[in-house]
């Protein structure tokens, strides 16, 4: 679970924390007989949010807190090449900082990274507030990861040899080097890195194809387990009024030599973690005027539903593992009453059993009235020149409460974030 999550001059942002504690006191009367979930519990002492919806006007930098979260994973996963997005309108930093507070099996981690254009400045990760590990330009802490065979000598040749170049910057994060070559050194290392490569899932649109949210519930090859995935998503799709009578899907594996040569947009085709290459024909049945069922491609579907598919799938697997699924616009082209539904799976106590939290952005402002979200998952973010973007969350206005209507007061500019167009 995400704890908090610092950015320091990264395109828009400038200065700017992002804070998933539930920030409403005690907890509400009753509580444990509400079905669905006010907080979840990090520890026995500490509560964090579900839900954090991002609202604001046009280019006030909500997508950039989302590409931050999305830049840090690859940061870790392929080096700083190419990801140095400073704030170019203020120039008070040289370098981004990312700070990541989250928890692991009730357990505090925090990671810092610190980069420019040309090396990572610095990178430590803790754990309960002690440190795992610690780099500072040639400062080197791995007092609590050494071992008889990996001496703090052998330490540095790795860093050295797997995370410098010839000029000596760091390009590589340490985190990333050991993790992935050197496993069985320290748990909580190769622990931390498979949190970030697949329990935090960072998407910059709310568009998949349905096989993509298959896979991603299953994440094998077996034939019926795939089936059932399907099924699960078709379920959902009945629950939430969709008008569709039945679906079936087929699954073909194909050779493909040249994968650069496909035609963009072939949703048929799917790749997966293994990098074989499928066909899939998934179809829906509709009745017509004389009750007889009547067989479309699901291409031929609305956008709308595609897109409710593809999105079924990949949060029921966040759900289902306790991951962090972090998603841009996700009301794109979905129905009010539908993105409700689809928000209302991680605040719903059958379904969020593992602790799993989304973090998305939104224009829509009726899920504001639908006594869904409360005021320490709703966050209001504004930009200026001197302070670039800046977040708050409802619960720090003075005076609002959960039982107000958030969606008057948002847009009569109680919370500020809003535009104030003219023409």
């Amino acid at each position: 679970m995400l704890s908090s999550f610092i950015i320091r001059n990264f395109k828009s942002i400038l200065d700017l924390k992002v804070d998933f504690s539930y920030a409403e006191g005690k907890a509400p009367n009753g509580y444990k007989e509400l079905d669905t979930i006010p907080f979840l519990n990090a520890t026995a002492k500490d509560k964090l949010i579900p839900c954090l919806s991002v609202y604001g006007a046009n280019a006030s930098g909500k997508t950039n807190i989302i590409k931050a979260l999305f830049n840090l994973k690859e940061v870790i996963k392929d080096g700083i090449k190419g990801k140095f997005s400073p704030n170019k309108l203020n120039r008070e930093f040289d370098h981004t900082f990312f700070k990541i507070n989250f928890y692991i099996n009730k357990v505090l981690y925090s990671y810092v990274l610190q980069y420019n254009e040309k090396e990572i400045i610095s990178e430590a990760l803790f754990r309960k507030n002690k440190t795992i590990f610690e780099i500072r330009s040639n400062l080197f802490d791995f007092s609590n990861i050494v071992t008889k065979t990996y001496d703090d000598k052998k330490l540095r040749e790795i860093f050295d040899v797997e995370c410098r170049n010839t000029e000596k910057e760091q390009r590589f994060t340490f985190l990333n080097k050991i993790a992935s070559n050197y496993p069985g050194l320290n748990k909580y290392i190769s622990e931390v890195f498979d949190y970030f490569l697949n329990k935090i899932e960072v998407y910059p649109q709310n568009r998949f194809p349905m096989a993509f949210g298959m896979d991603k519930l299953v994440e094998s090859n077996n034939a019926k387990e795939i089936n059932e995935a399907f099924d699960k998503i078709v379920i959902m799709l009945r629950k939430l009024d969709i008008d569709i009578s039945r679906m079936s899907f087929e699954r073909t594996l194909v050779d493909i030599k040249h994968p650069e040569e496909w035609i963009e947009g072939v949703s048929e085709i799917f790749q997966n973690k293994n990098n074989e290459f499928f066909i899939n024909n998934v179809y829906s049945y509709h009745k017509d005027t004389e009750g007889e069922e009547v067989k479309f491609k699901f291409q031929e579907e609305s956008e709308g539903t595609q897109i409710v598919a593809g999105i079924i799938g990949v949060f029921l697997a966040a759900l289902s593992r306790g991951g962090i699924l972090i998603i841009d616009e996700l009301e794109k082209s979905l129905h009010p009453l539908i993105l409700t539904e689809i928000i209302r799976l991680f605040k719903d106590k059958r379904y969020n059993t593992n602790n799993a939290q989304l973090i998305f952005t939104a224009h829509n402002t009726d899920i504001l009235d639908e006594d869904l979200l409360r005021v320490s998952e709703i966050a209001i973010v504004k930009k200026t020149l001197e302070k670039g973007t800046t977040l708050c969350r409802v619960a720090e206005f003075g005076g609002v409460r959960n039982v107000s209507n958030f969606r008057k007061q948002y847009l009569q500019g109680s919370f500020s974030g809003i535009p104030h167009p003219y023409i």
